[in-house]
């Protein structure tokens, strides 16, 4: 009974030391990259506007600021009153030309018959086929010019250039506008950063590379961005570069970013959140010192945990240290 006994207390020994160990960690020391940031904005990568080609009234506005339109889609109908009347005589006239022809076309039918029986002049059978070929000439023209009419009454619907989103509206429904003048602006759906940083960051701005941006505006959130153009010409020596982010960027056309453009790497020590236990603000480790883990105070380079989950250890460890959760 005593053998079984103390076989269970070692068994026992065996799992609690198993479990100690699984909860330590060596400290060592990693590369870390600093970055520093740099400030740049959002652009749309192409920006349009649409403009009236008529001197009219605008009798229906669909769009607002802020509205995602398609290609082609009708946002606006300018009405060019003095249209409508010029299309209606229009269409009178050509009823009237095709009356006259019907009526030509009967009357030359008859009299080519009575020109084979020989009761019909041949001077005047000329002149009504010329007279005829007039009248169809005349009516080709009207319809023509009806054609044209219509034409320029359709360039009233202004349409969408893109898949665009609405960024300004200049006129309101019952507005007069004047053919060019700027009925709505807009940019497109893919955010372009572009990125205005020191020369001295040259190096890192090649097509292809990934940047980090940071977009203070909306809590920090941290995005991946692609640089797609570097422009070949410093301004105010300044780096110019246009970058996207993959699935496009959630955020206002000019809002402002910060770029996280890395200044160089360091040895650091960095631990798992889950080591480090916080009382009454200092922050504390349980560290193996001989035979037993004891509370070291620790100075963290951030208040909070990175994007790994780990923090940043100043002062109170050393590569080798052994450390383990706190209970």
């Amino acid at each position: 009974m005593a053998v079984t006994k103390a076989f269970l207390t070692a068994t026992a020994l065996t799992l609690l030391s198993g479990m100690a160990a699984g909860q330590t960690l060596e400290v060592e020391t990693s590369t870390v990259m600093d970055y520093r940031p740099v400030v740049a904005r959002i652009e749309a990568g192409d920006t349009a506007t649409a403009r009236s080609r008529l001197q009219g009234v605008v009798s229906r506005l669909t769009i607002d600021e802020g509205d995602v339109v398609s290609a082609s889609q009708v946002v606006a109908v300018v009405t060019d009153g003095t249209l409508a009347p010029q299309l209606a005589a229009l269409s009178s006239r050509i009823q009237g030309l095709e009356a006259q022809i019907r009526q030509a076309e009967e009357d030359l039918a008859r009299n080519e018959a009575l020109f084979k029986e020989g009761f019909f002049p041949k001077a005047r059978l000329d002149e009504q086929r010329t007279g005829l070929d007039v009248l169809k000439r005349t009516l080709s023209s009207a319809q023509s010019e009806r054609r044209a009419l219509s034409a320029r009454q359709a360039e009233g619907q202004i349409r969408a250039p893109a898949d665009s989103r609405v960024t300004e509206v200049n006129v309101v429904e019952g507005s007069i506008v004047s053919p060019g003048e700027v009925i709505a602006s807009f940019s497109t759906l893919d955010g372009i950063v572009r990125l205005s940083l020191p020369e001295r960051h040259a190096a890192q701005m090649a097509e292809g590379e990934t940047v980090t941006l940071r977009l203070p505006a909306r809590g920090g959130d941290l995005q991946t961005a692609t640089i797609v153009k570097v422009y070949p010409e410093l301004r105010n020596g300044e780096v110019i570069a246009d970058a996207t982010v993959p699935g496009g960027l959630k955020a206002l056309v000019g809002e402002r970013v910060d770029v996280l453009a890395p200044v160089g790497e360091r040895r650091a020590i960095r631990v798992p959140k889950e080591y480090i236990s916080t009382r009454y603000g200092v922050d504390f480790v349980r560290v193996l010192v001989g035979d037993r883990f004891v509370e070291a105070p620790v100075a963290l380079a951030a208040p909070l945990a990175d994007t790994d989950g780990q923090y940043e250890i100043l002062s109170g460890l050393r590569p080798g240290d052994r450390i383990e959760k706190p209970e």
